[in-house]
């Protein structure tokens, strides 16, 4: 994957960032992103009012053409940009929601096919994008990111990435004269987000991505972020260091019937090209094959079945024991013990362009809970590991209520329980629930997974929807209890976090061999 984006070779614009960070930003889309307000999205006006003395003279040539590409990106812009969006919802509210719910059902209209558009064939570096977060260098950026614990917030950084893959996205579709006023872009999914290395608050990143697969209306979105390693300007291929990677799946809609929309086709212009092309359509077929082998569709085979004897087993020891948790072991706890629940009013300030929640802020709520659930679990400083593999169900209206149900699902050691080097071998083709760990019952686990389930409450007609589910991983300072389910619906949810376990192992092996 570093190869292809190494082969993009955009316009470059120079310019010397706040603090003399000196720095050759790349042209195709420099974006800045001020997370305080969702409506600075792709809009550095406060940026650029807070820092002016550091920042090019207004009058000069570097400074009018960074603006133009502002200006560019914000064309490609997932989240509203102007006040009037909102004052129109509110004069039109009912109308709008009525509107957008009859087509932002994306389950239910794919298998309805839309081809209203003239298409342009478009090469992968078409796609490119780009944003910088130079946390070391603008004080007022890092006063919107930095956690208590002089880290960076991982949620804001996951709304930052669904911003990037949309405006990708949008990118993509764009006509021949980059319109897209008759196209909605919807995440569909998420396939894996990896965090290599923690993000911290003294260091600048960049985070970049391009489309590496497209069907007929959906697409796979690759993004990166990665520190910058210097401060030398000028340099044609600043150092970098790789600390997070993430495949992002999203869907094009015709914006008038909300049908599946065909979109420009991707040519494949390197050999490079065409390897990742094969990966993203491997881990799309092997993802259609596991999820026809769900837990809800399927009972669990014969090796996870073991697997739930055993836990039985384990847990009949304690049962008789009840509540009286002085008397288990040290490392035990019951996996209905961990549960922590959360609510969120949806206010107009979290929605997207389409007058819907962004996807974004589920996400970035559901790590929240996730987290605090984790540091509570294991008693510790956590660090964020993962996301696994979810879709978006259900889209979010304003004036919803959330809530969100986290609980610690699995825990495991360092060597995940699928270890086998041969990824010829997808998870939709293995048997689920293989194991070729080495590592016994007894070794110390420091890896758990939290899964964070979001429902939807309408208040008005009082029914709730499942939106979707999240798996996020995180790794402890110190070894963690083991959980153990006590009735036969946690130990699905047991089976279920050990699948995803296998299944994120997975398409991180592809993604590192592509890489």
């Amino acid at each position: 994957m570093n190869a292809l984006f190494t082969a993009i070779k955009p316009t470059r614009i120079s310019r010397v960032l706040p603090n003399g960070f000196s720095k050759s930003l790349v042209g195709h889309r420099i974006a800045y992103f001020h997370s305080h307000s969702q409506k600075a999205y792709l809009n550095r006006s406060s940026f650029l009012n807070n820092d002016s003395e550091s920042l090019p003279n207004e009058n000069s040539e570097s400074h009018a053409e960074m603006m133009e590409w502002e200006k560019a990106l914000n064309r490609y812009s997932v989240l509203p940009t102007k006040t009037q969006g909102i004052i129109d919802f509110y004069k039109h509210s009912k109308a709008q929601i009525e509107k957008q719910d009859s087509i932002l059902t994306t389950q239910e209209n794919s298998s309805s096919l839309v081809y209203d558009q003239e298409l342009v064939l478009k090469t992968i570096k078409d796609s490119y994008c780009e944003l910088w977060l130079p946390f070391k260098d603008v004080p007022s950026l890092l006063e919107q990111y930095i956690s208590y614990m002089d880290g960076i917030r991982i949620g804001k950084i996951l709304e930052d990435l669904d911003r990037l893959a949309g405006a990708i996205a949008y990118k993509h579709t764009s006509d021949v004269n980059e319109n897209v006023s008759n196209t909605i872009i919807v995440t569909a999914a998420v396939d894996r987000i990896d965090i290599l290395e923690p993000i911290e608050s003294d260091k600048n990143y960049k985070a970049s991505g391009i489309i590496t697969y497209v069907g007929f209306s959906s697409m796979e979105i690759s993004l990166k972020l990665e520190e910058v390693l210097s401060d030398v300007a000028e340099t044609e291929q600043t150092p970098t260091k790789k600390v997070l990677v993430a495949r992002f799946t999203m869907v094009a809609l015709n914006k008038d019937t909300g049908r599946a929309k065909q979109i420009n086709p991707l040519k494949l212009e390197t050999t490079d090209e065409r390897r990742v092309f094969k990966a993203s359509e491997r881990i799309k077929q092997e993802k259609v094959a596991f999820n026809k082998k769900g837990l809800l569709k399927s009972p669990p085979n014969e090796e996870e079945s073991r697997v739930m004897h055993s836990l039985w087993s384990e847990s009949k020891k304690y049962s008789d024991l009840k509540h009286n948790t002085k008397s288990l072991p040290d490392d035990f706890m019951w996996m209905d013990e961990t549960l922590v629940n959360s609510v969120h009013v949806c206010y107009p300030q979290e929605r997207n362009i389409h007058y819907k929640i962004f996807g974004g802020f589920l996400m970035r709520v559901g790590h929240e809970l996730a987290y605090a659930n984790a540091s509570t679990y294991s008693s510790s400083r956590c660090i964020s590991k993962s996301l696994d593999d979810f879709s978006f169900t259900k889209p979010v209206n304003i004036g919803s209520i959330l809530r969100l149900t986290s609980q610690v699902v699995y825990s495991f050691h360092d060597s995940l329980p699928f270890d086998s080097e041969d990824s010829s071998k997808g998870y939709g083709n293995v048997e689920i629930g293989s194991s070729n760990s080495n590592s016994s019952p007894s070794d110390k686990s420091y890896r758990f997974e939290v899964a964070v389930k979001v429902d939807v409450l309408n208040p008005l007609t009082q029914e709730t929807e499942n939106t979707n589910t999240f798996h996020f991983t995180f790794e402890s300072e110190k070894p963690v209890k083991r959980v153990i389910p006590r009735t036969y619906g946690d130990m699905i949810k047991y089976i279920e976090g050990r699948r995803r376990a296998q299944i994120g192992q997975f398409i991180s092996r592809i993604q590192k061999q592509t890489s």
